[in-house]
């Protein structure tokens, strides 16, 4: 079989594939998503271990996510005047360092509760600048035709560490120590940053020129845009609802296993790891059907299942049917948001981009924040089911007025997506 029928075989996949940059950049994509979930687990759990409160867990997601709020319009307005591949580079190294010194003060005996929320607050500072600017990554290394496919692939990437990372720093915590998990998370941006160093910028790439507006402007020039676009304004409502739900339960795992399931950290794992198989098949099943699988219907859909199917992950205290439905939640949830993200990098203007992508990150970091923040005070007294349930009847109602709606944004987009 030649190199054109295999492309052809595995559809949006091999076209992706086929490109030099997005291979190189797949090496240390993985590496990188698979450490950075191990950092999750081991800093959500490091923090119930040494408080055992579940506020604990929501202000120690805040630090990380309180930088965003303020920085991120910043971060994309600097990723559209300046080159934004050497912001991923700086953003990199300082990761790099901010994840060594975690591991270094676990490895020590010294990261206790206030050391470790400063290092997420400074982590939550870097990837302000780091997220615009990684968001034109593929669109400046990899050529349109191939672009929808290799946002899905990319992605898969990212759901298969939500799989493989939780997994990985269960073992590791568990038969090593939780600094060994943070000293892998170091590695991961190293290999990052070492794939970074061999991508070449393809010919005939032009650099977007600047609007002349000030920094202010540009970030109010942003907004401006993103409102006057119908079809941009209702996806990242839709975005905003959805993450808001997920982030919250996903804050909350370490107290629904142990008083839900009561498995302790194995079921962090198993359900993180069942949600990101989940979307890892989700994912590559989207980039198999390049742009064309990236449709509206297609995301509203996807949104209401997995609202309905995280409302059953809640009401079961069976790890097996959890983990069941944690896989069903992560594909829908991964549909919903590879479809959204492929929808806006396919549709925003260029000059636009890091703006729009920031502020989309901005948006749901927030309302993630404002929900663990929320959900987490509440479940002090109410347990954690009461209020996600709570959470989850909202999404309902934002879904049904958006849907109803749908004509009036629709043809925001090109008929190509319409699907």
């Amino acid at each position: 079989m030649n190199g054109t029928a295999e492309r052809q075989w595995f559809g949006g996949i091999g076209r992706a594939f086929a490109d030099r940059n997005f291979r190189i950049h797949s090496v240390g994509s993985i590496a990188s998503w698979i450490s950075y979930f191990v950092q999750i687990v081991a800093v959500s759990w490091l923090t119930w271990e040494l408080t055992a409160s579940t506020v604990w867990l929501a202000v120690v997601a805040l630090m990380d996510i309180v930088p965003n709020v303020l920085l991120l319009p910043l971060g994309g307005a600097l990723a559209d005047r300046f080159d934004r591949y050497r912001i991923l580079i700086v953003t990199n190294i300082l990761l790099l360092i901010q994840a060594t010194v975690m591991a270094l003060l676990a490895w020590w005996d010294l990261l206790s509760i206030w050391p470790l929320a400063l290092l997420v607050l400074l982590h939550g500072t870097l990837i302000s600048f780091y997220v615009p600017a990684m968001h034109g990554m593929l669109p400046r290394f990899v050529e349109k035709s191939r672009l929808a496919s290799a946002i899905a692939v990319n992605s898969s990437y990212t759901q298969f560490a939500i799989f493989a990372g939780p997994a990985l720093a269960g073992w590791l915590i568990v038969n090593h120590s939780i600094a060994m998990a943070f000293a892998v998370n170091a590695l991961g941006y190293f290999i990052l940053l070492c794939a970074m160093t061999f991508l070449k910028t393809p010919k005939g790439y032009m650099k977007p020129q600047r609007s002349g507006l000030s920094i202010l402007g540009d970030i109010a020039h942003g907004v401006t845009y993103i409102l006057g676009n119908k079809g941009i304004s209702a996806l990242l409502i839709l975005l905003l609802a959805g993450d808001a739900l997920s982030v919250s339960f996903y804050h909350m795992l370490p107290a629904y296993s142990e008083q839900i399931l009561s498995v302790g950290v194995v079921g962090v794992s198993a359900i993180l790891a069942a949600r990101g198989f989940g979307a890892t098949l989700a994912a590559l099943w989207l980039a198999h059907g390049g742009a064309k699988a990236a449709r509206i219907e297609r995301v509203l859909w996807a949104f209401l299942a997995a609202t309905l199917s995280l409302a059953c992950l809640l009401l079961v205290e069976n790890l097996y049917f959890a983990v069941a439905i944690a896989m069903a939640s992560g594909l829908a949830s991964q549909i919903r948001k590879t479809g959204t993200q492929s929808l806006l990098q396919l549709n925003v203007d260029e000059a636009q981009r890091g703006r729009v992508m920031g502020n989309m990150f901005l948006l749901t970091q927030l309302a993630g924040g404002i929900g663990t923040y929320l959900v987490g005070s509440y479940a002090v007294t109410q347990g954690v089911v009461t209020p996600m349930l709570i959470a989850v009847t909202i999404c309902l109602v934002i879904w049904v007025i958006v849907f109803t709606g749908r004509g009036r944004f629709i043809h925001s987009f090109d008929e190509s997506l319409k699907g």
